[in-house]
């Protein structure tokens, strides 16, 4: 079944910028349909960007979302434009915070070979995140996570590349996405650390930050130099 392009979703106005960005599902989607995925799981829900463009990968696929503030954050609008969508069949919603849904998950043992996260976006909420699906993700499968741009983001990539050799970095179009697939098995020591901060990259993020400033005289500034050849 090729992809839909025919999707709704409904966003309140003035509440755009907290959705993930239509591109962004479009990526999401053609790595779920490059790799014919079954058994997705995202932290999550929102207004359902990214759910509705999961489930129209293709028609077999199933998607679990976590998301403990649909209703009272989204009047359930994710929720209601998965119905419209007709995708609602092949969907599950958790009500619950992740760091409680994502062990349960574990505890039954349900495995996936997809999973989005973007929920908690604090450093420690991130990686407890990616912890869990590291261990929920198939070998093979790939774990997509959303918001690059956020310093603590960032810092759960460079984490994850650094300590994580069971991962390998999946490459992505949007700069605002970072993937990982599963490659093998934990086969870290309890001791097991390896430095993933570095004084380059915190300057790096905060010229960065300046530069999309474009409203203030110092960003435009900045973004002018970086685009010198």
């Amino acid at each position: 079944m090729e992809a839909r392009n025919d999707i709704y979703i409904y966003i309140p106005a003035g509440k755009e910028s907290i959705s993930v960005k239509i591109d962004e599902a479009k990526e999401i989607r053609d790595v779920v349909s490059q790799f014919d995925f079954k058994r997705g799981l995202e932290v999550g829900l929102a207004f359902g960007m990214s759910a509705n463009y999961i489930l129209s990968s293709n028609d077999s696929i199933t998607l679990t979302s976590i998301d403990p503030f649909q209703e009272q954050d989204y009047a359930n609008n994710g929720l209601e434009n998965l119905k419209k969508n007709g995708f609602h069949k092949r969907h599950e919603h958790i009500n619950e915070l992740s760091e409680l849904a994502l062990p349960e998950l574990l505890r039954k043992e349900e495995r996936f070979d997809f999973i989005f996260i973007d929920g908690d976006h604090k450093f420690e909420g991130a990686l407890i995140d990616f912890y869990y699906a590291s261990k929920l993700i198939e070998k093979g499968g790939i774990i997509i996570l959303d918001d690059l741009w956020m310093r603590g983001l960032r810092l759960v990539k460079s984490y994850i590349e650094a300590n994580r050799e069971d991962f390998e970095v999946v490459n992505l179009t949007s700069k605002n996405l970072f993937g990982f697939r599963k490659i093998g098995n934990d086969r870290r020591d309890g001791m097991h650390f390896k430095e993933f901060y570095s004084a380059i990259g915190f300057l790096k993020y905060h010229v960065n930050r300046l530069a999309w400033e474009n409203n203030t005289p110092l960003g435009r500034a900045i973004n002018k130099l970086k685009s010198l050849r």
